[in-house]
């Protein structure tokens, strides 16, 4: 993760429109920087490959390599054990070899030599950047499966460690410096999101692309619950429930009200004027007491009878005389009597009827209470009646409510037993119907209710993240548009480069290629190539041949291997060449010739075209020969290097009668001043890499050095700016002879110069470039 890009997007992200909570979302996703101090690259070159019993090499077998900038060729035919080095290398370096990988465990189990008997093991040398010793990566087996093998590595003056420790695992997998002719292949067939990965990689946007799939899987789990809630929604429409027609209406509300539905469940609120009410009510129903009415009746009845046996007696006529008195009393004004109209009522009369009132209640007490207690007894069987309840028949509730309006007290003791008997029947049936109604509601509500509580835990978390969903999509749309831009920035040189190649490798073809792109994301990324034919578009993989394709398979691979930030100066290339037509490969002579400038490339082939394409281009390269004898022995001698090869060259064309001496006088001096510069060219990449210097700085002086007198400088002093002492260093260290050599060869670039003795030139050309190496 690059602490760079994060606080670019970061940055980015603080001037955006986006609200708060979708930009606190997209910083989430980002997370928090894991990143350590960036450690310096130490950058490697491969300097030998050794192999004991493994694949195609028995006895001990060790493949020298020049650790600088340049081309190898390791050539010889098929079975001749050339592929084994380059699997050596990686299988080195990773412990697998992507050839296999993906094959059946048969070929995972037959990577021994069938003819060495001592432990299989591959040794890679590394001169890395700033040692002056090379490295060793040790790799031994410990089992039958290519799998079960140990490495280490061991740096110079220090005792071997675990590979591990080197921390190159992320840059195999990123920089990948190997390919082998099945993954030319695998790169063009394979699956649209492996060919993007396999480029996108190396852009530095996995910050991003892991960003993204956090909010990628925080939305997935956001609609999941949502998706939960629609799914999972209680059937509560063909209840016939108050409750659920409630929650019926709840649930149809384009906005949910989830507190009232939780009312609903827990009966915390009741359904207002329902059906639930009245059964409740009747539930609660309990008519009048019969026992406590059949009390009262018969405490009326006995008064009944007791005031009974008092009418028409003494008693009863002393009432009647002493009421009859008080009405007298409450008239009196002092005449005569209206009755008899003989006495006066006056106040002596009055006191005399007060007296004789007094003895008159007295004797009429008896009759009183009896009367008291008949309006009492009445009276408490009247209270007893209540105003009838719904649900009970209008008949029965008039007749048991006219008990209380009855004057006739006969009549009340009458009716009130019959009327409460009837009452109570009918509210005892009310109720228990009320209750099995209610119990048989309350059943069904039960479990609908059950299924909505847990159904509402969901609904929560659901509406919830509704708001927060939008934000994360917000975020995610936003990222999305930043990924692009910046991998559209970072991929444009990339492109430019796989067009650079491809340029070079579309020798008599068809076929253009525009910028590679980078499109798409998830599931649906994928490489983009604007491919055309005769300038008319074209998909790719329908139009190209084999040969086309595999080269298209370089032009992606190649600027991957070589990028800036790879610790790799080296590339392993094995059998690039097959399905390639001539043309074809005169471009790729070309191509790993421009590669081979700022990289080491070691190309394994048993295709003779490409060595003799770099031949007659007159391109360096070191040709390796590999011979396979009996019983997988395998030996290696060096068919070629770039002075010998100039060298060579020359001694042809200074035989004489070959070619026409005027020719010879023009070409003969370009030959040799190559030789020269071959020889220099290698002096400085050993003197300046074992000197410690930095590899960029090394190719940097290297391309700066226009004049042979530079590079001889780079070659003798380290130092291109000391040009002019290059002709007195080599007069004082090899003689005159020397100095006027490159006197010559340095002026014959310019003009036609005029020599004696054309062998005696090649002679003293192959004299100094052994000298200078030496």
């Amino acid at each position: 993760m690059s602490e760079t890009l994060r606080d670019l997007v970061t940055a980015r992200l603080a001037g955006s429109s986006l609200d708060p909570a979708a930009q606190r979302i997209m910083l989430e996703a980002l997370g928090e920087d894991e990143t350590g101090p960036s450690r310096p690259i130490r950058r490697a070159y491969l300097q030998s490959v050794t192999v004991s019993g493994f694949r195609g090499i028995g006895r001990t077998a060790r493949l020298p390599l020049t650790p600088r900038p340049g081309l190898t060729l390791v050539v010889g035919r098929n079975g001749s054990g050339k592929s084994s080095f380059a699997e050596a290398v990686e299988i080195a370096l990773t412990g697998d070899n992507a050839r296999w990988s993906s094959r059946s465990d048969i070929w995972r189990r037959s990577w021994r030599n069938l003819h060495e008997s001592a432990p299989p093991q591959v040794a890679v040398e590394l001169l890395l950047e700033g040692d002056t010793e090379p490295s060793t990566v040790l790799r031994e087996w410990t089992g039958e499966d290519v799998g079960d093998s140990r490495a280490e590595v061991e740096r110079p003056g220090s005792d071997p460690v675990p590979l591990a420790e080197l921390g190159w695992a992320p840059d195999l997998a990123l920089y990948r410096p190997f390919l082998s002719y099945s993954e030319l292949g695998q790169m063009i067939s394979g699956k649209p999101s492996e060919m993007y990965d396999a480029v996108a990689t190396i852009l530095g946007l996995e910050l991003l692309a892991t960003a993204d799939k956090n909010l990628r899987d925080r939305a997935s789990d956001l609609e999941k619950v949502i998706k939960q809630a629609d799914a999972e929604l209680p059937e509560v429409a063909d209840l016939d429930d108050p409750r659920a027609q409630a929650a019926q209406a709840v649930l149809q509300a384009k906005k949910r009200d989830l507190d009232r539905l939780a009312e609903l469940v827990v009966g915390e609120h009741t359904v207002d004027d329902g059906e639930l009410a009245r059964l409740r009510r009747l539930a609660d129903l309990s008519g009048p007491d019969v026992a406590v009415v059949e009390q009262r009746v018969a405490r009326l009845r006995a008064a009944l009878a007791a005031a009974e046996q008092v009418r028409g007696t003494s008693a009863e006529d002393a009432r009647r005389r002493a009421e009859l008195l008080e009405r007298a009393l409450a008239h009196f004004c002092g005449q005569a009597c209206p009755v008899c109209g003989g006495e006066q009522l006056d106040e002596v009369w009055a006191g005399h009827a007060h007296d004789e009132v007094a003895r008159l209640r007295g004797e009429a007490a008896a009759a009183d209470d009896a009367r008291r207690e008949l309006r009492s007894a009445a009276q408490a069987v009247q209270d007893l009646v209540e105003n009838p309840p719904a649900g009970v028949s209008s008949e029965v509730g008039a007749a048991w409510a006219a008990c209380r309006t009855l004057d006739d007290p006969v009549a009340l003791a009458r009716q009130a037993p019959m009327a409460a008997m009837a009452m109570a029947a009918a509210c005892r049936d009310a109720r228990e119907q009320a209750v099995k109604r209610l119990a048989d509601l309350d059943g069904r509500w039960k479990e609908t209710a059950t299924a909505l509580a847990a159904w509402l835990t969901v609904a929560r978390r659901a509406e919830a993240g509704r708001p927060e969903l939008k934000q994360v999509k917000a975020a995610r749309k936003w990222l999305r548009d930043v990924h692009d831009e910046l991998r559209a920035e970072r991929m444009a040189p990339l492109g430019e480069t796989s067009q650079l190649i491809w340029n070079l490798l579309r020798q008599q073809s068809n076929v253009t290629l525009g910028p590679v792109q980078l499109a798409g994301a998830a599931t649906q990324r994928r490489v983009v190539m604007d491919v055309s034919v005769d300038d008319i578009e074209a998909p790719a993989l329908g139009v190209m041949s084999q040969g086309e394709l595999h080269a298209l398979a370089l032009t992606l691979f190649l600027p991957r291997a070589t990028s800036r930030q790879s610790p790799f100066k080296f590339l392993v290339i094995d059998d690039p060449v097959q399905s390639m037509d001539p043309a074809k490969v005169d471009g790729l002579a070309r191509v790993l010739t421009m590669i081979a400038e700022t990289r080491q490339v070691v190309v394994f082939t048993h295709d003779t075209r490409l060595p003799q394409a770099l031949k007659y281009l007159r391109l360096p390269a070191t040709v390796v020969e590999v011979v396979r004898k009996e019983r997988s022995v395998v030996e290696l001698k060096e068919s070629d290097d770039p002075v010998a090869r100039a060298l060579r060259d020359a001694r042809a064309l200074a035989k004489p009668g070959k070619v026409p001496a005027d020719v010879v006088r023009h070409v003969l001096p370009g030959l040799c001043r190559t030789a020269l510069e071959a020889a220099f060219l290698e002096v400085v990449w050993h003197r300046l890499l074992t000197a410690g210097r930095d590899h960029g700085l090394v190719e940097r002086q290297i391309g700066d050095a226009h004049k042979l007198t530079e590079l001889a400088a780079l070659a003798l002093f380290g130092d291109a700016s000391k040009w002019s002492q290059v002709l007195g260093e080599l007069n004082q260290r090899y003689g005159g002879w020397a100095a006027d050599l490159v006197v010559l060869c340095n002026k014959a670039t310019h003009q036609a110069v005029r020599f004696d003795d054309v062998e005696e030139l090649v002679r003293q050309t192959g004299r100094l470039a052994k000298l200078v190496r030496a």
